[in-house]
Order: structure tokens, then C-alpha cells, then sequence
């Protein structure tokens, strides 16, 4: 019996070992909407990181998170801190006029890691942009089983931030 036992432990050690193996190492969140004000407003908008504290979705379930930020443009960031947000950086890389803005995300706490976002603007008009918020991470070989859980989660709080956005951007 106890040979049993330790064989069926052993057995699902193996598998919780050599399932991620199967799973994709890159998660990918890509997430859109469309928003009544020019593609201009809206990146010059999203360029501005004193702007996100404004739309940030994962702040609103952590009202002690503090978010600091320094600089403008190119090199500034963005440092939050939280009981369930964690502890972050986030840094525009990348500023490609009225198209894109690119950061770079840094996790301190309660887990180390990085990831890359875009932010996106598309002119549907004069004054209707298609903006797209886009995540890509690389995941360690143990983190495959919690990038299996977290896309989906990740996918609705990008949904309510760009909610945000379009609010904060169309009542002006």
C-alpha cells in the first residue's frame, strides 16, 4: 500500500515537472477601444505618466497603493507600491508620435519579473482613435502555470482600465 502511495506521489511530482515543458513560455495580453478624441489627444494623453494614475485600473481594489512619477518622456517612470498591487516600475522606452508609446514594467514584489506594454493609437477619424493596450512577458519554466491563470485576469482589468481611459479622455 504505501508503495502505492509513493508511486502516485511520485507520479504527480513528475507530471507538475514536465507539464510546463507543454506550455507556452510568452504570455501575450492584447486588449482595445475606441475613444471619441483625436489620435494626437489621446497619445499625447497616454506619453504623460502623471496622466495614469488617473485610468490605472490596478490601483482601484488598493486604495493605500501610492503611486511617484518622475520625468516626461522618454526615461520617466512610474513607481507604485501596494498591499495587493505590489511593488513596480514602469519606464517609456519608446515614443513613436500620435502611434505608439512602449514601457517597460518591472515587478519588484510579491514576485520579480518583467514585461514589455504598448500602448497604441489608430486614427479611425478626425476625431476617433482605436486605441490598443498590448502586454508581452516571458515566462521561467514554473511561472508557464501561472501565466495560464493570469491572461485572462490580466485581459479584464486591461478591459476596465481602458474603460477608464475613454472616460477620463471623452469628458473633457
Amino acid at each position: 500500500m504505501l508503495k502505492k502511495v509513493l508511486g502516485a506521489i511520485g507520479g504527480i511530482v513528475l507530471l507538475l515537472l514536465v507539464i510546463p515543458a507543454g506550455l507556452s513560455s510568452k504570455m501575450r495580453v492584447t486588449r482595445s477601444i475606441e475613444i471619441q478624441r483625436s489620435p494626437a489627444d489621446v497619445h499625447a494623453y497616454l506619453a504623460d505618466l502623471n496622466q495614469y494614475p488617473k485610468w490605472n485600473p490596478f490601483s482601484e481594489n488598493d486604495p493605500g497603493s501610492t503611486a511617484q512619477v518622475a520625468g516626461t518622456g522618454i526615461g520617466s517612470t512610474l513607481i507604485w507600491k501596494g498591499e495587493k498591487t505590489g511593488e513596480g516600475r514602469m519606464t517609456i522606452t519608446q515614443i513613436q508620435p500620435n502611434q505608439r508609446v512602449q514601457l517597460k514594467l518591472e515587478f519588484f514584489a510579491p514576485m520579480a519579473g518583467e514585461a514589455l506594454l504598448e500602448w497604441t493609437t489608430d486614427a479611425i477619424d478626425a476625431n476617433k482613435t482605436h486605441m490598443t493596450w498590448s502586454m508581452d512577458q516571458d515566462l521561467s519554466y514554473f511561472h508557464r502555470y501561472v501565466g495560464l491563470l493570469m491572461g485572462g485576469s490580466i485581459a479584464k482589468t486591461f478591459d476596465r482600465g481602458l474603460s477608464n481611459l475613454k472616460k477620463q479622455m471623452e469628458k473633457t
